[in-house]
């Protein structure tokens, strides 16, 4: 259904001077159409990064000039952005664009797409920063976003070499989040790990994008679940700890999260091994250790320690045996990584697991001091058991 608003003797002149600056504006760009690169744009019609200059990676091969017929798509397209009158128009200019691209030859639309983002010229596209499928970008809040993403999707390695541009300087942090992803996806060396694993180490602790994180920022802490180990473990935990920032805070919680879940040894090896990691934050680890698997005996063994651990506080144990073993799962695209999530099945393998072993916590001496809390975890398992064997 469409719908329609009738319009006054002052709109229809409103539109009528749209129209005549949009006719003006395609004119001059057309114009000048036998050029045969993009001009930086004029900052009359462009957002452009003040104190920049176009750059070119010293390591990449220069890229083919596009045709003069490529450079009018593109100016076409931006025209058409900045006059687009809401987020539905913007996407369908995007989608355009995308479709040209596509349809051009990967050489020269890698070309058009590297010339502009030397440029520094920006477009806002009114939209936010989404992920879609695969870790591609459903919405990107900027045409420089956008166009990286692009990027990924025609040619992974000259996106991997161009991300090294963009993270030599912190311009944009929503930039960054795509630049590390096309890292990633399109550098598999080791200096492309090493380089991967630095600049996303800068970026958790640049403290201008931390006060006031975007939502590219935030997604980029998938980065840190991507790399694994516990290399990013004490960025990560100090910023859990520093609860003014909620938004940063929940967004590396869920980084850890997902790092317990994804690499459970290492993880839980480094929670164990310096207790200061968490100091003050004991309840939340206890979370974390609450996801070992203990049908894994280097698991069940860490965990052991982790309970007989003269630091684990009766809190923090009482925190740990009423949510054991946590299968709670917070389900969302990522940048880089799958969501984990467990079938039923080995729900209940793992319940039944777990069961067997608190039980044997139980009689085990060593054990003693904390049978209240874990008498309260097996009664808890033992209902699911008896639900589970009751439904079937």
């Amino acid at each position: 259904m469409s719908l329609q608003r009738n319009n006054s003797p002052k709109d229809l002149v409103g539109m009528a001077t749209v129209l005549v600056l949009a006719a003006f504006a395609l004119w001059w760009w057309f114009g000048r159409a036998e050029q045969t690169t993009l001009p930086l744009p004029p900052t009359a019609q462009f957002k452009t990064k003040q104190g920049q200059s176009p750059s070119t990676p010293a390591a990449s091969v220069p890229a083919k000039n596009p045709s003069p017929l490529t450079n009018s798509v593109l100016k076409t397209s931006i025209i058409s952005l900045q006059g687009a009158p809401d987020a539905t128009a913007a996407r369908k200019s995007l989608a355009a664009l995308r479709a040209t691209l596509s349809a051009m030859p990967t050489h020269e639309a890698v070309g058009l797409i590297r010339q502009f983002l030397d440029s520094k010229a920006d477009v806002s596209t009114q939209l936010g920063f989404r992920i879609g499928a695969h870790g591609l970008l459903d919405d990107a809040p900027t045409l420089r976003v956008y166009l990286l993403d692009e990027l990924s999707r025609l040619d992974p390695a000259e996106a991997a070499d161009y991300a090294k541009v963009i993270l030599a300087s912190k311009d944009s942090s929503d930039e960054w989040a795509v630049a590390l992803r096309n890292l990633a996806r399109g550098d598999d060396s080791d200096a492309g790990r090493t380089l991967l694993q630095q600049k996303t180490r800068e970026l958790l602790q640049c403290e201008s994008w931390r006060q006031n994180p975007s939502t590219g920022f935030l997604e980029a802490f998938d980065v840190a679940v991507y790399l694994g180990g516990d290399g990013l473990m004490p960025t990560l935990t100090d910023l859990i700890r520093q609860q003014t920032n909620p938004a940063v805070a929940h967004a590396s919680f869920l980084a850890l999260d997902r790092l317990v879940l994804n690499n459970p040894i290492p993880t839980l090896n480094g929670l164990l091994a310096d207790p200061g990691l968490m100091q003050g934050r004991e309840l939340t680890r206890a979370d974390y250790f609450s996801r070992a698997d203990v049908g894994d005996p280097r698991q069940r063994q860490i965990l052991e320690s982790y309970l007989l651990n003269p630091s684990t506080t009766a809190a923090e144990i009482d925190a740990f045996a009423s949510v054991f073993p946590n299968a709670d799962f917070m389900i969302s695209p990522n940048l880089l990584t799958q969501s984990p999530t467990l079938d039923h099945t080995t729900l209940v393998n793992r319940d039944a697991a777990s069961l067997r072993v608190a039980q044997a916590w139980l009689e085990d001496p060593r054990f003693a001091q904390l049978r209240p809390e874990l008498q309260k975890t097996v009664s808890r398992l033992q209902g699911f058991v008896r639900q589970e064997n009751g439904s079937r």
